[in-house]
């Protein structure tokens, strides 16, 4: 475990300003912010054909080693959602209350914004909240995505005051995560003016912030990610002390990334080497496993790794409150997603992450445990299989230091807040 990237911002001769709320209206803006509307019966049966039949397929082909044609299309709609997403904004509105119990809390999903409109009378005691997640997601030729530019557009039109929560930038890839980030000038143009029209900036890793401090004159505050204080936000009932007695099989969580094209090429990739380890650790070690499902797509992968021999105990399904309190009673976690990662490790689990993208890298950095954080695009079957076994063998000094580092965290997130909402 290397030395701690700290929590703090870069310096600015330009003062946050704290927000003077009366009766305050908070806008939670995020990936995953307002109720999805339920399907209708025709979906549901669609939908579920669709995968059924899609389902038998892929596995009858992966039996035979054959993954070239699974694809996240055949498994998507409208009832997939990204609970990491979710997590964020529950995390949020959890210490938003905690902050203003009296609070009225609005979630508005990305890029409809335009769905609201305050009244001018309104306007100086409501804020909105930029609510984590990758906000600034790059393509591979460095352009943002259309929304920045209307959410800006709808900012200067509503005149609300703003401030970003624990972003963070994106940038899949299923090749090459080394190359530095450098936005398309426009887009750094447009950045600039947002985050100029914000009252206060935090984000959620340093790569992160060394990408948007030369576009502001504010500091740049690193705070973290929100959900990482899911599980102690919402006060989720501690699991038994004793989460592995004496000689008794580990438990070990398991979640790939199944959602988009690249993670899509990668899990065709290198699915049959995550079996292979999978297998090496249950014949040494006697584990089970458990699939943690982040995204509605993932379903069919519990039978597919079944398949292989990989004995999947128990498949953790469901809302963001049940997640995070099955990753609590593991003894370890491999997660491709991110934000399976960030809730296992809320949770106070070791954890060993498939990275595919920067966002990865940024967070297993800001923990202080880089060397958890393993390449799913130069994948290495024996790098995984000793990062686990040594976890497995020797989990206590990691788990102090998680517990300790979260609290850190925590009070840098909580400062954050506390000042952007609480009448001076």
């Amino acid at each position: 475990m290397r030395t701690l990237p700290r929590s703090s911002s870069i310096e600015s001769h330009q003062e946050s300003k704290v927000l003077t709320v009366v009766a305050p209206k908070i806008i939670l803006y995020g990936a995953e912010a307002a109720p999805r509307p339920p399907l209708s019966i025709r979906e549901r049966v669609r939908f579920a054909a669709r995968r059924k039949v899609h389902g038998y397929r892929d596995a009858a082909r992966f039996r035979h080693g054959d993954l070239s044609r699974l694809d996240y299309r055949n498994y998507e709609g409208r009832d997939a959602i990204n609970r990491g997403d979710v997590a964020i904004t529950q995390a949020t509105a959890a210490l938003v209350r905690k902050l203003l119990p009296e609070a009225e809390i609005l979630g508005i999903n990305w890029g409809e914004l335009d769905k609201y409109s305050a009244k001018n009378k309104d306007r100086q005691k409501t804020a909105l909240i930029f609510s984590g997640s990758g906000y600034f997601y790059t393509t591979p030729n460095g352009r943002l995505a259309e929304r920045i530019k209307d959410d800006f557009e709808w900012l200067l039109d509503q005149q609300i005051p703003a401030f970003f929560f624990g972003v963070g930038l994106n940038r899949p890839s299923h090749t090459d995560l080394d190359t530095p980030v450098c936005l398309h000038p426009e887009d750094a143009a447009l950045v600039s003016q947002l985050l100029d029209y914000a009252q206060a900036v935090s984000v959620r890793d340093a790569t992160t912030q060394s990408a948007l401090a030369p576009l502001t004159s504010k500091p740049i505050h690193l705070i973290g990610d929100p959900a990482l204080h899911f599980y102690h936000a919402i006060r989720i009932e501690q699991p038994p002390a004793d989460i592995c007695p004496a000689n008794t099989p580990p438990v070990i969580g398991v979640n790939f990334s199944f959602h988009g094209k690249n993670s899509n090429a990668l899990l065709n990739k290198n699915l049959a080497s995550y079996c292979a380890v999978l297998l090496r650790l249950q014949e040494k070690t006697g584990a089970t496993f458990r699939y943690f499902v982040h995204y509605g797509t993932e379903n069919i992968l519990p039978m597919l790794l079944a398949q292989h021999g990989v004995n999947i105990q128990k498949v953790c399904a469901g809302d963001t409150a049940t997640l995070a309190q099955e990753y609590a009673k593991l003894d370890l976690h491999i997660g491709g997603m991110l934000h399976s990662c960030i809730l296992a490790t809320g949770a106070g689990t070791p954890c060993l992450a498939l990275a595919y993208d920067i966002k990865h890298h940024g967070f297993f950095d800001l923990m202080g445990l880089p060397e958890h954080c393993l390449s799913a695009i130069d994948f290495d079957p024996d790098a995984l299989y000793a990062r686990a076994m040594d976890l497995l063998a020797n989990p206590a000094p990691v788990r102090t230091h998680i517990a300790a580092r979260r609290q850190e965290l925590e009070i840098e997130t909580s400062s954050f807040l506390n000042n952007q909402l609480m009448v001076p």
